[in-house]
């Protein structure tokens, strides 16, 4: 026989067993008390917050044979074992998902007239009605509005706004929240101390962040480790098994990005990404890094549940920026996060947020997208600094070139043959001007060449727009190709065809259909 899932095995059972939802339960203990339970409820929130347990527990306790209200359900009299062993006929479960048709309401219509066989209500839980159809709402709207005295109806879901309003007025509705991080950490430990489970605290903290506020899942992913059969979950496991990046990794990361040291931080990119972490969860783990941040700089620190010395790593990293900038690196990363969804490179995007976040564009209003020398059209002489024993030399150095400059035949005329063989020095000759506009140019594309004109393709249309519209940034692309080429060219910046047809794509209704029911857009034909 195959071992029961621990989030059925641990599921609640009564109202007081249910975590993070006191606002509900004592709701509906209010109601049994009073007599005054609902014919019909609508319970609505994220996954995995107890919808559907509740249900199963307000079912038992309007049918539970305790002769005391305060009591009820007890888990002990006939009824409520029943429900529990899933058994009891008059406790009906319906998935909307699947039986979503106006043949499927009709036929529980035709049902709900007949009295209970066991229980004194016939309690109907219809999961993820709002997958329903126009017509199959249309046909409930009168069974919800004047119900046979013995039967209750709870709908759940996870989407109310697709819940007409004619069905939402005969309902009455409670919104289940988000569990939070110590709460789930709290069910997590008291789980593994009854399966005999060691436990890594950061191993915990990093599930419950997983989680996004949902018991279930939490349980499930702690099922999982478990199931590695060592008898201890740790961080790293946990890691493996999620693809997480180490809070180490986000800390370098953050940390390059407070001294703007743009080759560190693409070289932790780069390092976390190789190591095994997934591109998405990195992402979210930056975010969720910054929002921390945010909330030391405001001097709510004390609101995350970390420890006295991660707490003041966040306050001491939090010191580095302005609130502005934190403002503006979290949209930026949760930008890239979502991003990820569609991108063929699995670092693209965070090395393109992590580029931006340094390129602050209040700054760049301020001074010059570029620097141009005014003396001549050669690149200015890089200084470096060799040390002696004795002491420090400054040595002025001109920038070598392994290669002459290119020059082409009279008559003959740019291709993009040859600016895609050439486009590594055109690169290097950027970077001697800035840095970070030749790191922001790696992974565009020529999409042609029209005379003088080469129109240079972008991944994403935001980057194409910025290059376009900043005369100076489009200044030094044509300053580089003049000097490599010996001939003046100008640029134009647009969106790479191949990702306006992705884009166009994506856009269409059946494709955003498609994707909103798990599907994926895996190729897309000429």
């Amino acid at each position: 026989m195959p071992a029961q899932a621990l989030y059925l095995k641990y599921r609640p059972r009564s109202f007081d067993q249910v975590e993070g939802q006191d606002h509900i339960t004592r709701t509906l203990k209010n109601a049994l008390a009073l007599g005054r339970v609902s014919h019909a409820y609508l319970f609505t929130g994220p996954r995995g917050t107890g919808k559907t347990t509740m249900a199963r527990i307000l079912a038992k306790a309007v049918n539970c044979l305790a002769e005391k209200e305060n009591e009820k359900p007890d888990n002990t009299c006939a009824i409520c074992r029943a429900i529990n062993e899933e058994r009891l006929l008059d406790l009906i479960e319906i998935d909307a998902a699947s039986n979503r048709g106006i043949d499927n309401i009709r036929e529980l219509r035709e049902k709900v007239g007949f009295r209970p066989s066991d229980a004194r209500y016939r309690v109907y839980v219809v999961d993820e009605v709002h997958m329903l159809t126009v017509e199959a709402f249309n046909a409930l709207l009168k069974t919800l509005e004047e119900p046979p005295p013995h039967v209750i109806f709870v709908l759940a879901t996870t989407d109310p706004q697709k819940i007409p309003a004619t069905v939402l007025s005969r309902v009455q509705r409670l919104d289940f929240r988000r569990l939070t991080i110590p709460e789930i950490i709290a069910r997590l430990r008291e789980i593994a101390e009854k399966e005999k489970l060691k436990t890594e605290p950061a191993a915990l903290e990093i599930i419950a962040r997983y989680s996004g506020g949902g018991m279930r899942d939490a349980i499930s992913l702690l099922d999982q480790l478990a199931s590695y059969g060592s008898g201890e979950v740790t961080l790293a496991q946990v890691e493996n098994l999620l693809g997480a990046a180490s809070r180490v990794s986000v800390n370098q990361l953050i940390g390059a990005l407070a001294r703007k040291e743009v080759g560190a931080g693409l070289t932790v990119i780069a390092n976390t990404i190789d190591g095994g972490a997934d591109p998405r969860q990195f992402a979210r783990e930056i975010v969720e890094y910054l929002r921390a941040l945010l909330l030391a700089k405001a001097g709510n620190v004390n609101a995350l549940p970390l420890t006295a010395e991660a707490q003041t790593e966040i306050q001491e990293l939090a010191e580095l920026f302005s609130i502005p900038q934190i403002l503006l690196n979290t949209r930026l990363f949760n930008q890239a996060a979502y991003e990820l969804r569609a991108s063929t490179n699995p670092t693209l995007p965070l090395e393109l947020a992590f580029v931006e976040a340094i390129a602050d564009p209040i700054a760049t209003e301020r001074a010059p997208f570029v620097s141009t020398p005014r003396e001549s059209p050669r690149p200015a002489p890089i200084v470096r600094e060799t040390k002696s024993i004795a002491n420090v030399t400054a040595v002025k150095t001109e920038p070598a070139e392994a290669k002459k400059n290119i020059e082409l035949n009279k008559g003959e005329t740019l291709s993009v043959e040859t600016l895609n063989a050439n486009w590594s020095r055109v690169l290097d000759r950027i970077k001697v001007y800035n840095k970070i506009v030749a790191a922001m140019l790696h992974n565009t594309e020529f999409v042609k060449v029209e005379g003088d004109l080469v129109v240079l393709g972008f991944h994403y249309e935001a980057h194409a727009e910025k290059f376009e519209k900043q005369a100076n940034g489009k200044t030094l692309i044509e300053r580089s190709l003049r000097e490599i080429f010996e001939q003046p060219y100008r640029v134009k910046c647009i969106l790479s065809p191949k990702k306006a047809k992705l884009k166009a794509v994506e856009q269409d209704p059946l494709v955003q259909e498609a994707r909103k029911m798990g599907g994926e857009i895996s190729r897309i034909h000429d």
